[in-house]
C-alpha cells in the first residue's frame, strides 16, 4: 500500500476515535502520531500524556516537553507531565525478565487513570508493525489494557514513519530510536538510581565523540564490562586510533576495565 494511501488510513482510524489521549515519548513514532492526531482531530480533542522519569535522559525530556515549539504549535496543544518513580517499584528495581512489561503495565495503568478523570476514554501509542516483530514484553501490556495502536492498524512500518515524518516536517524525523536506560541493564541486576546516572555519563561521553544515539550496555554479572552500540554510519570515526584511543581512556576513567564494541550496530 502506497504511504499516502496508509496515511488516509491513518487519519480514517484516528477520526473514528473522535477523542483521544496520547503515550507521547518524543521519539519519532509518537510524534508522527501527535501531529496527525492534531491533524486529524485537533488539539480540543487529545490529550498529551509525557511520563517523566530518571530512566530518560535531560535531552529527551527536554525534546518531549519542548514539541510543540519546535514543530510550529505555540500553543492549544495540552501537553501533561505524568511523574513517574520507578524506583520504588519493587518489580521494576529487581529487573526480572519480563520487566518491560511490569513497567509498561504500571506506566500505561496510570495514563488510564489521569485520561479518564479527564474524559477520554481511548488511548494510543506509537507502535509500528515492526514493533510487533520478535519478542517485546511491553505489548503485552498494551493488548492487557485495551490501548490503540493506530500506527499498526494503517500499516506503517519504521521506515515509513520516518519518510512520512520528513513529508510532514517533523523536526525530529531522523531521531535515533531510544529506549529506557534500564534497558542498558542485564535482567536480575538491580536496577538502581547510581546505576542510571552512571550510564547516562557514560552514553554522552560516547555522544561527545560526535557517536549520536549510541548505547552502553553492561555485561551480565560485572559493572565494570561495557557493550558500546553504535550506528552503522559510525564505524570509520573509530578507524581513527586517537579516536579509539580517547574512547578507550573515557571508559577507563570510569572505572570500566573492559570496553566491547557491537559490530552489528543499532
Amino acid at each position: 500500500m502506497h504511504i499516502e494511501n496508509k496515511a488516509d488510513r491513518l487519519k480514517a482510524i484516528l477520526q473514528g476515535y473522535g477523542r483521544v489521549a496520547i503515550a507521547f515519548s518524543g521519539g519519532v513514532d509518537s510524534s508522527l502520531l501527535l501531529k496527525c492526531a492534531l491533524d486529524s482531530l485537533g488539539a480540543g480533542n487529545l490529550l498529551v500524556l509525557f511520563g517523566k522519569s530518571e530512566l530518560l535522559k535531560s535531552n529527551e525530556v527536554d525534546r518531549a516537553e519542548n514539541w510543540p515549539t519546535s514543530n510550529g504549535y505555540t500553543k492549544g496543544i495540552e501537553l501533561e507531565i505524568v511523574q513517574l518513580q520507578p524506583l520504588s517499584w519493587k518489580e521494576f528495581v529487581n529487573n526480572p525478565g519480563d520487566r518491560c512489561y511490569l513497567c509498561k503495565l504500571r506506566v500505561y495503568t496510570l495514563f488510564r487513570e489521569r485520561m479518564e478523570k479527564r474524559g477520554f476514554s481511548v488511548l494510543i501509542d506509537g507502535t509500528n508493525i515492526d514493533d510487533l516483530k520478535g519478542n517485546r514484553a511491553g505489548l503485552r501490556a498494551i493488548h492487557e489494557l485495551g490501548v490503540k495502536m493506530p500506527l499498526v492498524e494503517a500499516g506503517f512500518d519504521k521506515a515509513e514513519v520516518r519518510r512520512y515524518s520528513q513529508h510532514l516536517g517533523l523536526a525530529d524525523w531522523n531521531l535515533p530510536s531510544s529506549s529506557c536506560l534500564a534497558t542498558r541493564i542485564p535482567a536480575g541486576t538491580k536496577i538502581t538510581s547510581d546505576l542510571l546516572q552512571t550510564i547516562k555519563v557514560w552514553e554522552e561521553g560516547v555522544e561527545r565523540f560526535g557517536l549520536v544515539g549510541c548505547r552502553v550496555r553492561i555485561e551480565r554479572g560485572r559493572e565494570d564490562a561495557v557493550y558500546v552500540e553504535i550506528r552503522g554510519g559510525d564505524f570509520d570515526a573509530l578507524l581513527n586510533p586517537s579516536v579509539r584511543l580517547a574512547l578507550l581512556r573515557f571508559f577507563q576513567n570510569s572505572g570500566v576495565k573492559k570496553v566491547f564494541l557491537d559490530l552489528e550496530g543499532r
